[in-house]
């Protein structure tokens, strides 16, 4: 079973304790954060758990690197803290499970993910993407998951995440170019904190734009 790259020693170093202190939903001093935290890390009930509303945030305002956000996510699952109504989260883990019906265009080592969205076809098209106008993804076996962040359900990440890379190295794909703000974050973020492998290198959708733009400059 994928472990978290988490260390609880930088916790217990951590003086600023900002993924609960900077915390824009919830209202803590250091010292009650650094309380309600300890909580988390032990397992403990913390009101934190059910305050959390799933934004990410904290994974950014974390200087370690150390994962707090999806700590928290693996706490509510083990203590059955839902983020969502039950029968809407049953309903995301069945609707999004991988079943073959996957589409792609003519992929070629620069690829573009459109995720399990089709419309985010429509970004890539014109001048600026006719590299990859027909080199595309599509469907739940490439799938990236992060959507279960919301409904606290790591497991199912966990479960699925290596398939869908695996699926995606599997087309020959070198490059993806992420459509998908939360595919971006899987392959960059998510995927290494559970020590996932990902052997194809990722480019975000506004990273793919400058870089056109850049290359066409004469013609803008």
């Amino acid at each position: 079973m994928l472990e978290l790259k988490f260390d609880k020693k930088k916790c217990a170093d951590c003086k600023a304790v900002s993924c609960l202190v900077k915390c824009q939903y919830i209202d803590l001093n250091k010292t009650e954060a650094k309380k309600e935290w300890q909580k988390v890390i032990n397992g403990e009930d913390s009101f934190v758990l059910d305050a959390c509303t799933t934004c990410y945030a904290c994974e950014e305002y974390c200087p370690f690197g150390n994962h707090p956000f999806y700590l928290i996510v693996e706490r509510q699952e083990e203590k059955n803290v839902l983020a969502a109504p039950r029968a809407l989260i049953k309903q995301w883990v069945n609707m999004c499970a991988p079943s073959g019906k996957f589409m792609l265009g003519d992929v070629k080592e620069k690829t573009a993910s459109l995720c399990f969205m089709p419309r985010l076809g429509s970004l890539a098209q014109g001048k600026l993407f006719e590299d990859v106008a027909t080199s595309w993804i599509l469907g739940a076996e490439f799938f990236c998951n992060a959507v279960y962040l919301h409904f606290s359900r790591m497991s199912v990440i966990k479960e699925r995440l290596p398939k869908v890379i695996e699926n995606i190295s599997k087309q020959g794909t070198k490059e993806l170019i992420c459509l998908h703000d939360e595919c971006y974050a899987t392959y960059n973020s998510l995927a290494p904190a559970y020590g996932i492998d990902v052997p194809f290198k990722t480019i975000h959708y506004m990273e793919h734009l400058y870089q056109k733009l850049k290359e066409n400059k004469s013609g803008i």
